[in-house]
């Protein structure tokens, strides 16, 4: 078992999937700042120490319901990917690790998921 994020957010002008996770995080996509804000962070947090403790940031079994899974399954591997790497400094490891997946149409997404991933590590 494991800790989902049951939150699902969409670009008011562009439609694309991401979270707004403080104030003034601009869509990634069409640069967008929108008045919500959803605290993902501590969320996330949670959800990875959870599954920490049960040995490894990976999660036996994760269903995608909702951008919120995706984003917590992409943080999974990084951080299971850097605690395996040996300690190298987390921005420049989530740099590199994240520009080696495939982003197909969702390239926006990289920049965008290497700050998240920053701001989890510095709570985490």
């Amino acid at each position: 078992m494991t800790l989902h994020i049951n939150y699902d957010h969409q670009c008011a002008a562009c439609d694309a999937d991401y979270i707004p996770y403080d104030v003034g995080i601009a869509c990634p996509k069409c640069g967008l700042v929108e008045s919500e804000c959803f605290d993902f962070v501590p969320e996330a947090v949670e959800s990875l120490r959870f599954n920490k403790a049960d040995g490894s940031y990976l999660p036996a079994a994760w269903y995608i319901g909702n951008i919120s899974d995706h984003i917590l399954q992409l943080l999974f591997h990084l951080f299971s990917a850097y605690e395996e790497s040996g300690g190298e400094e987390f921005q420049q490891f989530a740099t590199v690790w994240l520009a080696q997946l495939d982003w197909g149409d969702q390239e926006y997404m990289r920049e965008y998921l290497q700050f998240l991933s920053i701001r989890v590590y510095v709570e985490l």
